[in-house]
């Protein structure tokens, strides 16, 4: 139960803080707190800048990366960057990607 309502807080925090109507909420708005960071708190990465990898000293070889290979192109997302990010809009092959963590 103690779980459900945590969730249910959360929840109703992120619906209320988006504007969403909680009228009819199961949770008090007194009760609501919020969930963590503001909208737009956690920015994304519009501009990607990309290294070799012989120049990205701050990576080990034990770094987890997410690759992407699309029409003849590839390009690896450190977690250590994306775990402060979350989010990179760029293009990949000419086409627009997202990658999401």
């Amino acid at each position: 139960m103690r779980k459900k309502l945590s969730a249910g807080l959360i929840l109703a925090s992120f619906l209320l803080l988006s504007g969403f109507d909680l009228d009819h909420s199961i949770v008090p708005r007194d009760q609501i707190i919020s969930g963590g960071v503001p909208r737009d708190g956690i920015p994304a990465i519009l501009h990607p800048r990309f290294l070799k990898p012989e120049k990205a000293g701050f990576l080990t070889p034990e770094d987890e990366v997410i690759g992407i290979a699309r029409a003849g192109e590839a390009k690896a997302y450190p977690l250590k960057i994306l775990v402060w990010h979350e989010a990179v809009n760029d293009t990949l092959g000419g086409e627009p990607v997202l990658v999401t963590f």
